[in-house]
């Protein structure tokens, strides 16, 4: 893929040195340090003997329930990311109002930009989605793109990332030492949490852009409530969701219908999910490789539409749609959708964002969407809306 920069991300380094984050109303985590990494695909065979080693060795030095951290790719056939920290503490959400801490002097100038794909060619990359529909028995597929910046200085991130919490005090906020930077974001959506027993799914499908005027904003909820393509949306979510899980967890409840929900940029429809284990050795990766991807971020059924998307994108996610949090030896974890977030590597940054693209679908209506969902880190990096 063309960038910027030749070698934008070097994809050999690892910034172990700055902290892990995993900010969320239920498990907020803090980490430093890294004791040893985990490089190794969620489907790969070995994947849970060399994960119980990691643990084992940790119990062998006296951590009572050691945990790994990290980031887990779109595609479950790549390596993941997952860390060992050296030091580790769990907190409870801040008790106060975050977003009185919105870093208004916290600004970047754009040098350069690019998209990738471009316009023309995401609504090629639709269009030809579009296509299958009549052939095959794909009834959606989410497409992505990029959007590659340079600018005028190096990122603060210490900075950024209290901007990104700020200006989005409900989501899930994470701060994640990657290969060749950071990925720091906002994600609304949670794709798994496990507690002892219980389970719990917040999948979001279905989105219209905030409204900075009352009326409208109420207006554009409500187009978003009563749209037929934004509720058959979501509905392939929740029953792909139900479906994948029913094999590993009993006493499901499932809402039968949405609820609306916002963020400072979005109004998404959310259903709720809860249900308990049937067996208690379920852990959270059993239920990651059971459930990922969703409909919400790679379309259903879930291999005719990562066909498509593999033919079609021609960029690699890595990371972006994947999943960010942790995991304990107990089996307990939380883990978010990888949205609203961005890679960063000194000045150089790069955003992601998806729309499900089903078969009444507008490929221009797409493009619009992807580029409101960017909007979240945008604001945080303090780039205005004319700079683009």
């Amino acid at each position: 893929m063309d960038t910027l920069v030749s070698g934008f991300f070097d994809s050999a380094s690892v910034t172990t040195s700055m902290p892990f984050l995993f900010y969320s109303k239920s498990s907020s985590v803090r980490c430093r340090g890294a004791k040893s990494v985990l490089e190794c695909p969620l489907t790969d065979p070995t994947f849970s003997r060399k994960l119980d080693d990691l643990f084992n060795r940790e119990k062998a030095q006296g951590v009572d329930n050691p945990i790994v951290v990290g980031a887990i790719p779109f595609d479950l056939a790549q390596p993941c990311h997952l860390m060992v920290p050296q030091w580790f503490t769990f907190q409870s959400a801040p008790p106060f109002d975050m977003s009185q801490f919105n870093d208004t002097g916290f600004k970047h100038r754009v040098r350069a930009h690019q998209f990738v794909p471009n316009h023309d060619v995401f609504i090629q990359c639709v269009e030809q989605a579009l296509t299958r529909f009549d052939d095959t028995d794909l009834k959606k597929v989410v497409l992505s793109r990029l959007l590659e910046l340079e600018l005028d200085k190096d990122v603060d991130l210490t900075r950024l990332m209290g901007n990104v919490m700020a200006q989005n005090p409900n989501a899930y906020h994470f701060n994640i030492p990657v290969k060749g930077g950071v990925m720091i974001g906002a994600s609304p959506e949670l794709l798994i949490r496990k507690k002892d027993e219980r389970v719990y799914s917040n999948p979001l499908a279905g989105s219209a852009k905030r409204q900075d005027d009352q009326a409208l904003d109420g207006a554009a909820a409500d187009a978003l409530w009563q749209s037929k393509k934004d509720q058959y949306e979501h509905r392939l979510v929740v029953d792909s969701i139900r479906s994948a899980i029913s094999g590993y967890v009993s006493d499901l409840r499932i809402p039968e219908e949405p609820s609306l929900v916002n963020t400072p940029t979005m109004w998404h429809l959310s259903t709720q999910i809860e249900g308990c284990v049937k067996e208690s050795a379920t852990n959270t990766f059993d239920l990651i490789k059971a459930i990922h991807p969703t409909p919400a971020m790679g379309g259903t059924p879930t291999q005719h539409a990562k066909q498509a998307i593999d033919e079609i994108e021609p960029h690699d996610r890595h990371f972006f749609s994947g999943l960010v949090g942790w995991a304990d030896s107990k089996g307990n974890g939380e883990w978010a959708i990888a949205i609203r977030c961005a890679e960063v590597n000194g000045a150089f940054v790069r955003l992601f964002a998806g729309a499900g693209v089903v078969p009444d679908s507008n490929p221009e209506n797409e493009w619009i969407e992807t580029g409101n969902k960017m909007r979240t880190m945008l604001n945080a990096f303090g780039i205005k809306r004319d700079a683009l």
